[in-house]
């Protein structure tokens, strides 16, 4: 890669060099475990740069500024939000002193942190639609199956909730969760991915409401985003039960749903199905604990709506980027930890 007065700049790469830091063989021989930081920011910013001249075209497409065409891009917007969240930076503002200090060799027009902020914010749009663009790279919609899958995004212990100033008091609400056994406020944040794990959708509820009211926000989801084939087969656990809700999702959206059934009797054995789907399910499960652990997507610090959405698209984007590279190494995916040495 080639350096401007002994100085890496990312938004000095040009076409052929971008092209050549992606090329599938240097990609191969790149060792995760001893990738640095500047190495993953030149990888991120040379992916995200060309989606988004192709999807975009020119910044001032999308600027409110009368400055059309600003020396901090938006494609560093981007690649600085994605590789925080996979160094598991869930503070925005730690995230960007850090940056601030250590990095500024690589992005040396670096705005404020809250002008980066609400840049960041109405670029929302512009990484789900590259996230989708990362979809179709790794084959999402060759297969019809998927699975589904919810955990907590918890924004207050319950007993903390009477001091508390209600963040989100009109959108979230207080949930208890059996794998926690505990009582929380916040939402529930319902995943749908492919048979590898992939992260393909997400909706947010309120935490009070049932898994089962998510899925149908789901497929909506799916087909506001265009991204829903003409059947789906959906794997889902003991929260999606009952023939008359099986019925109902087939006759409103096409789908075949098949839940883990519970054990009536204990003495018996497991029947066949049952555990066909709990090795099946264990995929999403994988997921969840990335998506908890790694990305930090089960809490956050956001106090608006338009903010954790950001945060989450973000999260989403940055699990499908880090699998993409998995695929252009040959390495197994969901394997993102590594990336965040």
């Amino acid at each position: 890669m080639r350096a401007a007065s002994n100085v890496l700049i990312l938004s000095t790469f040009s076409h052929k060099e971008r092209e050549q830091m992606l090329h599938h063989e240097n990609l191969s021989d790149l060792d995760k475990d001893t990738m640095s930081l500047d190495d993953l920011f030149c990888l991120v910013y040379c992916t995200v740069d060309d989606y988004y001249t192709a999807l975009v075209g020119a910044q001032s497409t999308l600027r409110r500024s009368p400055n059309g065409n600003p020396l901090f891009t938006d494609a560093e917007v981007i690649t600085i939000a994605l590789v925080g969240e996979l160094s598991s930076y869930n503070s925005e503002r730690a995230w960007w002193r850090h940056v601030h200090k250590n990095y500024r060799h690589l992005f040396p027009h670096l705005c404020c942190r809250t002008r980066y902020g609400r840049r960041l914010r109405r670029l929302k749009l512009v990484m789900e639609r590259i996230r989708q663009q990362l979809l179709y790279q790794l084959d999402v919609f060759c297969d019809r199956t998927r699975l589904v899958d919810s955990f907590p995004l918890r924004l207050l212990r319950l007993p903390r909730l009477s001091g508390s100033s209600c963040p989100f008091e009109y959108a979230a609400s207080t949930g208890y969760c059996p794998s926690l056994k505990e009582y929380y406020y916040g939402f529930k944040f319902h995943l749908l991915t492919d048979v590898r794990g992939i992260p393909v959708a997400f909706v947010l509820t309120p935490a009070f409401p049932h898994d089962s009211k998510g899925l149908p926000q789901l497929l909506n989801e799916l087909i506001e985003l265009q991204m829903y084939p003409c059947t789906l087969v959906i794997i889902g656990d003991k929260a999606y039960i009952g023939k008359d809700y099986a019925r109902q999702l087939q006759e409103s959206y096409g789908i075949e749903l098949l839940a883990i059934q519970p054990k009536r009797d204990k003495d018996l054995p497991e029947t066949a199905a049952n555990q066909m789907f709990k090795k099946i399910r264990k995929i999403i499960e994988t997921t969840n604990s990335i998506m908890t652990t790694t990305l930090n997507a089960n809490w956050t610090y956001c106090r608006s709506i338009q903010g954790l959405l950001t945060k989450i698209v973000s999260k989403m984007m940055a699990c499908n980027l880090a699998n993409y590279f998995n695929s252009l190494m040959k390495q197994p995916l969901l394997e993102i930890k590594e990336f965040a040495n």
